[in-house]
C-alpha cells in the first residue's frame, strides 16, 4: 500500500511538470536486482535499445537474463514527463528450464546522470507473469547505461 502511494505521488508530481521530454535513439547495457514472493531473489543483466517515436514517447526493446525469469525479451513504451522522469509499460516473454510464458510490466524511471550522448538511468518496475499455473508478481530495479545516437539537451 505504501509503495503504491509513493509511486502515485511521484507520477502526480511528474505530471505537473512542463513536458520537454528526452526520448532518444539509444542503446544500453544494464544490471538488475529483483525479488518475488517465491524467494527467487537475484540479479541479472540486459541489453536495451530505445527508439524515439515522438518528443515524449519512445519504444524500448530489451533482451537479457535475470533470476526469476531465466532468459527474457520484451518491448515497453516510455512516456517522459520531463528530462529526468519517465513511466513505462509493456510486455515480455520469458524462458527458463522449468517454465516459459509471457508477462506484463509497468514502472517508473529516473535519469540520474546525463551528458550530451550518455545517460545513466534507474528504473523501478513491477512485473506480473505466470510460472506454470502459479501467478508470480516481481518487483525490481534496473540500472542502465545508455549511449544516445542523437545529441541530448
Amino acid at each position: 500500500m505504501r509503495t503504491t502511494f509513493i509511486l502515485l505521488f511521484v507520477l502526480l508530481i511528474g505530471g505537473t511538470m512542463k513536458t520537454y521530454a528526452q526520448a532518444k535513439n539509444a542503446i544500453g547495457l544494464g544490471l538488475s536486482l529483483n525479488t518475488s514472493r517465491e524467494n527467487s531473489n537475484g540479479f541479472g543483466a540486459l541489453l536495451q535499445g530505445e527508439v524515439k517515436v515522438a518528443k515524449a514517447v519512445s519504444i524500448t526493446p530489451y533482451l537479457g537474463g535475470e533470476v526469476a525469469y531465466g532468459v527474457l525479451a520484451g518491448l515497453s513504451g516510455r512516456y517522459y514527463f520531463s528530462k529526468e522522469i519517465y513511466t513505462l509499460a509493456g510486455a515480455f516473454g520469458h524462458l527458463d528450464p522449468d517454465y516459459s510464458g509471457f508477462g506484463a510490466t509497468a514502472g517508473i524511471g529516473f535519469i540520474i546522470l546525463s551528458t550530451r550522448h550518455q545517460t545513466l538511468d534507474l528504473n523501478f518496475h513491477g512485473d506480473y507473469m505466470k510460472k506454470g499455473s502459479q501467478s508470480t508478481p516481481i518487483a525490481g530495479l534496473r540500472l542502465i547505461y545508455s549511449f544516445s545516437f542523437t545529441k541530448l539537451e
